[in-house]
């Protein structure tokens, strides 16, 4: 009997831990990008921001072309500076980024591309003195292309051209064999689920 209860026990839970993985995986998949520093720029600190990253659907990715409102989940951060929002302001005049549909690379098509991504200090970005603010897709002019800018109370903390580049992460796609063995388990789970009934 005790036997027969610790299977049903021991089925309801893995059962349960299926079905919390098959919805996890059900959320639509999304494409982290991290920034990189790669050179300094001036100011009394100039340090590379501790966290920037942030989130694009894995679907605007395949088409592309990120849009303006496609960027979510964003995280800046900077060593001695604290922010209370964030945005996504335009640059140039595509209002959009082009990045390889397969890695997630920016192509940095021309200089009429790209966004702005801003951690600020205050209610509204347009009153914002102490702010970190990161290029994506941006040529700019010249060889440095995205980079950052921190400014604390309206000071120079950390300035042009501290540069860098941004790390596409795409999502993990399961392998034919991981669905495979994630059928065969669910089966031999309702299977023993109803030899215990």
């Amino acid at each position: 009997m005790l036997n027969r209860v610790f299977r049903i026990a021991s089925t309801a839970a893995l059962l349960s831990a299926a079905l919390l993985s098959t919805q996890a995986s059900a959320a639509a998949p999304v494409v982290t990008y991290s920034w990189v520093t790669t050179s300094q720029g001036y100011g009394s600190h100039v340090d590379q921001p501790s966290v920037a990253t942030f989130d694009v659907p894995l679907s605007v990715v395949k088409s592309g072309v990120i849009g303006y409102t496609d960027i979510s989940n964003i995280h800046l951060a900077y060593p001695g500076l604290s922010f209370d929002n964030t945005a996504v302001s335009t640059l140039g005049f595509d209002f959009a980024a082009y990045v390889d549909k397969n890695t997630g690379a920016l192509r940095y098509s021309d200089m009429q591309q790209g966004f702005g991504l801003m951690a600020y200090a205050g209610q509204s970005v347009n009153d914002a003195t102490t702010y970190l603010s990161i290029t994506f897709d941006y040529a700019g002019t010249g060889s440095v292309v995205d980079q950052y800018n921190a400014l604390n109370h309206g000071a120079a903390y950390a300035g042009w051209p501290t540069a860098g580049h941004w790390v596409a992460q795409m999502p993990a796609v399961p392998e034919p064999s991981q669905w495979a063995m994630l059928g065969a388990g669910l089966i031999g789970l309702l299977a023993l689920k109803r030899r215990a009934s």
